[in-house]
């Protein structure tokens, strides 16, 4: 934090700095994926990954979805013509129990994941880097402008 507090305080913006106003944008993205649909549906939800039916389960259960999958999906005891994407499951669900077996990052995770609703398919914050460093310039040019009328 230290280092993007320094960088935006020796850039400094003229006298009369005024924020830019963030103007709506479209973002259209196609896939050219070939694998199934529903593997790619499975990867949006961490809790599908893992085969759960619900979101409200305990750490137990998370536990228990992991390790029946992670049996089932292990690229050891796979056949070797599934071995390819049994690998790449292995490696989701590795992800996923990771992800939902830490509290904070299950916690951060079903945070993100109720600000996007059901259909999107895909996870945002809706603020982008450079629209947050924006105004946080321009928040401590502002605490700045405060502190030096304080001052005078």
């Amino acid at each position: 934090m230290t280092s993007v507090v320094a960088a935006l305080i020796s850039a400094r913006p003229p006298h009369n700095y005024q924020p830019k106003q963030a103007k709506p944008c479209t973002i259209r993205c196609s896939s050219t994926a070939t694998l199934g649909s529903s593997r790619r549906e499975t990867n949006n939800n961490l809790y599908k990954v893992l085969s759960l039916e619900s979101e409200n389960v305990g750490a137990e259960e998370i536990k228990k979805a992991y390790r029946t999958m992670a049996r089932r999906y292990h690229p050891d005891v796979c056949s070797p013509s599934t071995r390819e994407e049994s690998t790449r499951m292995f490696v989701e669900l590795r992800r996923a129990y990771e992800m939902l077996s830490d509290p904070a990052s299950r916690r951060r995770y079903d945070y993100e994941l109720g600000l996007v609703g059901s259909g999107s398919g895909h996870r945002s914050s809706g603020f982008e880097r450079e629209r947050w460093e924006e105004q946080l310039r321009g928040l401590w040019w502002r605490s700045e402008a405060r502190r030096m009328r304080r001052t005078k």
